[in-house]
């Protein structure tokens, strides 16, 4: 999968946006791409405001116009995202180290705010049933592996490429949503 590396302030914002980063992730979940006026009904503004914060991702390189569609006498544009890994650039300090920071933990809140809505919704549904049924919903799992030296790379490299080869959706597939916290927590290691 492609790389995009964010560096400058101006990227960051564009990136950072609430507004954007929401239309990123309907995006990333449908499968199919949408128009501006799908997507302002989901994000509950107006199609105009939808287009410009398009235009803001698209010189970003995080979506692209999929193709266009004469409905009713009208070109709609019908936008996806790239499915490109974007990454900001957490390991190297600069000036806009604390929004890199930001950024990255808003992401994490929403996955795990979108993991509780699905488990009411799953518990709900699935009160009375049989637990097997929980991998349906996910899981969040914490701990503490020991690796050789190594093994850290080894299992990194095995998790970006999976995701990396179910990045783009399809009919038969359901969307998953993620967020890996994955690091050397070796006493006295960078000393």
């Amino acid at each position: 999968m492609n790389k995009i590396k964010l560096s400058t302030k101006k990227e960051l914002e564009i990136y950072m946006h609430p507004v954007r980063q929401n239309l990123l992730r309907i995006l990333e979940r449908s499968k199919l791409p949408m128009t501006p006026k799908q997507l302002s009904q989901k994000l509950d503004i107006s199609p105009s405001s939808v287009q410009h914060h398009i235009k803001k991702l698209e010189s970003l390189g995080v979506i692209a116009l999929d193709h266009t569609e004469v409905i009713n006498g009208i070109t709609a544009r019908f936008y996806c995202p790239t499915y490109v890994n974007v990454q900001i650039g957490l390991d190297h300090p600069d000036d806009n180290q604390m929004q890199k920071e930001v950024l990255v933990q808003e992401q994490i809140a929403r996955t795990y705010e979108g993991f509780l809505t699905q488990k009411k919704k799953f518990i709900e549904k699935h009160y009375d049933t049989d637990s097997e049924l929980r991998w349906d919903l996910g899981d969040i799992m914490t701990g503490v592996a020991h690796l050789a030296p190594g093994e850290g790379e080894e299992l990194l490299k095995l998790i970006l490429d999976f995701m990396d080869a179910h990045a783009v959706p399809s009919k038969e597939k359901s969307p998953w949503e993620y967020a890996f916290i994955f690091y050397n927590a070796g006493e006295n290691l960078y000393e």
